[in-house]
């Protein structure tokens, strides 16, 4: 069933995830051993999103320019280039450190868009649409064992060498990836990896498509005589603003969750390999409900996901701030990891649903506006409550907002119009 992508996409997601998963606990971290401020650290996870968010759009072109086989190959050896700046700013002793560690990160962010929205489009196109919700929950998958295992390894790498040697495993996971990507094993039978923007409007031409009565299609035309008109999207952006809402609730409480986990472990007294084992901890749990995920998905819908990954995932940042103790922040986890991980690969899912067979990588790029807004927001906002008020407001935010994106969803369930029991084929 999952035959087609394991290679070309599972497998080298798989091994980016977990260079990710094995940064991520130590961005924060980072920071503060650079002399960052407790505030600026955590904004600097929202800078990243600032750039993922103005890169969305551009990254979604460049995949239609380089097709979506090749811009995978790219954007894993330009993160192995960024990794290797990251690294260096470790290891040079000054003061203007910490700004060569905060660029390398604010250009990881666009280089992990190009990687993202490449890898869906072509589970996305590659995959029968009875599949798509198992491939996306593997797909999703692979990021949370990525979040299992990058920890882990990154937390046994702090008990010997410096916190940079986590930085230098995620750049060996990148050109692990790209080695899998170059074997023959990992092409896709039958599957023309798209070189230019033209070839989706070739394929548009091949449906049929009559420029004389598309003014928008012969003014470009006109304009470019040399090049193939784009094709308008058709998409039905009411219901993809509608549940793209919610999206970002829950990317917003996504992105807040390592930031505010590694801040109250901090602030209760744990150690650095303490906390990441903690995050470990949680991505263990996800991969076991992703399952129950896929299920749902599968039999109660898109929407009955989406409602209970944003209610459990949120309601564990509550547990976090009114049980104040090391125990409760254990329980704040693991209620967090049941709902996340619920909602493993729903994004993905929802945004293919929702994508026109042509255009679809321009699309994806667009979409991804929802889920950067939410990168972008979260670390932001987490900074500015923090700075406003306390550090417990600012665990108390991304919760309570990822509850209101679930009322919100469903009370616009139906005109949203997702895919659910009574619409599986």
């Amino acid at each position: 069933m999952l035959k087609p992508i394991l290679w070309p996409v599972l497998a080298p997601s798989l091994l980016f995830a977990v260079g990710i998963g094995a940064i991520l606990p130590v961005m924060v971290l980072g920071a503060l051993q650079l002399g960052s401020s407790a505030s600026f650290a955590a904004a600097i996870v929202g800078i990243m999103g600032a750039v993922s968010l103005a890169a969305t759009v551009p990254a979604g072109m460049l995949i239609d320019r380089l097709g979506d086989f090749r811009a995978m190959l790219v954007a894993t050896a330009t993160a192995v280039v960024v990794l290797g700046g990251i690294v260096a700013a470790f290891i040079w002793d000054s003061p203007a450190a910490l700004i060569l560690y905060t660029v390398g990160l604010m250009l990881f962010a666009p280089v992990s868009d190009v990687w993202n929205l490449a890898r869906q489009a072509v589970v996305a196109e590659v995959m029968p649409p009875q599949d798509l919700a198992k491939a996306m929950t593997a797909l999703g998958g692979t990021q949370r064992v990525g979040n299992l295992v990058g920890p882990i390894v990154g937390a046994g790498l702090m008990l010997i060498f410096p916190l940079w040697s986590v930085f230098v495993l995620s750049a060996l996971a990148a050109v692990a990836a790209i080695i899998i990507m170059a074997l023959p094993i990992a092409r896709i039978p039958g599957y023309p990896d798209r070189g230019s923007a033209g070839t989706e409007a070739s394929a548009h031409a091949g449906d049929g498509a009559d420029i004389s009565k598309d003014p928008t299609l012969a003014e470009e035309v006109a304009g470019h005589p040399h090049k193939p008109p784009r094709p308008r999207l058709e998409v039905r952006w009411k219901a993809v603003v509608l549940v793209g809402i919610s999206i970002i609730a829950l990317t917003v409480a996504r992105s807040a969750q390592p930031v505010v986990i590694q801040l109250w472990g901090i602030d209760i007294g744990l150690r650095e390999s303490s906390i990441s084992l903690l995050i470990a901890f949680g991505a263990g749990l996800e991969l076991v409900f992703m399952f129950l995920g896929a299920y749902i998905k599968d039999h109660l819908g898109r929407v009955a996901t989406l409602v209970a990954c944003l209610t459990i995932f949120g309601s564990g940042f509550v547990v976090m701030v009114l049980v104040p103790s090391l125990s409760g922040m254990v329980i704040a986890v693991a209620i967090m990891a049941v709902g996340n991980g619920l909602g493993a690969g729903v994004n993905m899912t929802i945004g293919a649903d929702l994508s026109p067979a042509i255009g679809r990588a321009r699309f994806l790029g667009i979409w991804a506006i929802f889920s950067n807004g939410g990168k972008l927001g979260g670390p932001a906002l987490i900074s500015l409550v923090i700075t406003l008020a306390s550090l417990r407001f600012g665990i108390l935010f991304p919760g309570l907002f990822a509850i209101l994106g679930a009322v919100w969803v469903l009370i616009w369930a139906k005109q949203i119009g997702l895919p659910g029991r009574m619409r599986r084929g």
